[in-house]
C-alpha cells in the first residue's frame, strides 16, 4: 500500500472521544474546527459530520459500553431491544425488579408485537445486550430509595430542636437485628472450589442501645425462641448480661419492647435523669396505653429515614456484627 493511500484512511474515534470534542466547541473562545482535527487525528469534515450530532454524543454515558466504541455494532433485533430498553426505564422509575429471564420474556414478547419470526432471546443476545446498554446486577440498599430526600433537611432541623432540650449524654439510641448465629460464612481458602450446604436459619433478635457520646452502652435486649435453652438450664437469667426475654418467632413484639421501656424508665427514675431515646417507627415499637413513662421520652423517626437518620443503623449495628 502507498504513503498516499495510508494518507488517506479514515481515522475513527470512540463516541466518548466524540462527546469531548463537542464539548471543547462550546468553549470560549470557540476552538476551530481545524484545531479540534488536529488534536483528535481525524479531518475537517469528520469534526464537521460529529458536530451536526453534537445533541447526539453530549447525551453518551463515559461509563457504558457504547462510549468505548469507535463504530457503532450492527444490531441485529433493533427495533425489539429499542423498544426493551424503554420499557425497563420505565420498570426502573417503578422501582421493579427486573432479571435475566424478565429481560428474555419481554424480548419475545415485543418480537411477537413487532412481527420478528427469528428472535429466541438467546442467552447471548442477552449478554450482548446488557453490555450494550451497560445492564448489571446491583443491590437494593434497605429503605433509602423510599427516603422523602426533599423533606430530609426539614427533618432534620425539627430533629435537632426536639434535641436541644437534652445534653448529649442523655440523648440515646436504639435498634434491633436479627443474628443468624449459626450460619456459615459464604465463602473461604481452599485449594479448589468449595461445595456449598444448607445454611442454618437459627437466629435470634438482638436491640442495641447507647447515648449520643458512645460513653454509655446499655446491657442488650436478647430475644431468643426458647425459655430455657439447652445451654442455660440451671443457669439464673438475671444474672446475664443481657435482658433475655423469648417467643415462638425470636422476634421483637409490642409486649416486649413496653417491658424494655419498663424497666429503662425505672433505671433513670433512680438515677435521677431524663432522657431520650430515638426509635424507628416499627409496629413492635408501639406504646400501649398503659404504659406510664417519667423519665424516658420516645420519638419515633419518620417513616423510610432510617438509613439516613438513625446511627444505629448506620453504622453500629455493622460493627456488631463484624466484631
Amino acid at each position: 500500500m502507498s504513503q498516499q493511500s495510508l494518507s488517506k484512511k479514515r481515522v475513527y474515534i470512540t463516541a466518548e472521544q466524540k462527546c469531548e470534542l463537542c464539548k471543547l466547541k462550546k468553549n470560549k473562545p470557540e476552538p476551530k474546527n481545524i484545531e479540534l482535527a488536529n488534536q483528535f487525528g481525524i479531518s475537517t469534515s469528520q469534526v464537521s459530520d460529529i458536530l451536526k450530532e453534537s445533541d447526539k454524543w453530549l447525551k453518551i454515558d463515559p461509563d457504558s459500553y457504547q462510549a468505548k466504541l469507535k463504530r457503532p455494532s450492527v444490531v441485529q433485533f433493533a427495533n425489539v431491544e429499542e423498544a426493551l430498553i424503554l420499557w425497563i426505564e420505565k420498570a426502573l422509575d417503578c422501582n421493579l425488579t427486573i432479571t435475566d429471564l424478565i429481560i428474555k420474556q419481554k424480548g419475545i414478547r415485543f418480537a411477537e408485537l413487532l412481527n420478528i419470526q427469528d428472535f429466541s432471546g438467546s442467552s447471548g443476545w442477552l449478554s450482548n445486550f446488557k453490555q450494550r446498554y451497560s445492564i448489571r446486577e446491583y443491590f437494593k440498599h434497605g429503605e433509602a430509595q423510599s427516603a422523602p430526600i426533599e423533606q430530609l433537611p426539614e427533618m432534620r432541623r425539627d430533629l435537632q430542636n426536639i434535641l436541644k432540650e437534652y445534653q448529649l449524654d442523655n440523648i440515646f439510641n436504639c435498634d434491633e437485628t436479627g443474628l443468624f448465629w449459626k450460619m456459615e460464612p459464604t465463602h473461604g481458602l481452599s485449594t479448589g472450589p468449595l461445595s456449598g450446604v444448607k445454611q442454618d436459619k437459627n437466629r435470634i433478635t438482638v436491640l442495641l442501645t447507647c447515648n449520643a457520646t458512645g460513653t454509655e452502652k446499655l446491657v442488650p435486649l436478647f430475644i431468643h425462641k426458647y425459655q430455657t435453652p439447652r445451654p442455660l438450664r440451671g443457669i439464673d437469667k438475671k444474672t446475664l448480661p443481657v435482658d433475655y426475654y423469648w417467643n415462638s418467632k425470636a422476634w421483637m413484639q409490642v409486649s416486649i419492647w413496653n417491658d424494655y421501656l419498663k424497666k429503662l424508665d425505672k433505671r433513670m427514675k433512680t438515677e435521677k435523669r431524663n432522657i431520650i431515646l430515638l426509635v424507628d417507627n416499627a409496629p413492635t415499637h408501639s406504646l400501649t396505653e398503659d404504659l406510664q413513662l417519667t423519665n424516658v421520652r420516645v420519638h419515633h423517626f419518620p417513616p423510610n429515614v432510617t438509613a439516613h437518620l438513625q446511627p444505629c443503623d448506620a453504622g453500629i449495628i455493622h460493627s456488631f456484627k463484624v466484631s
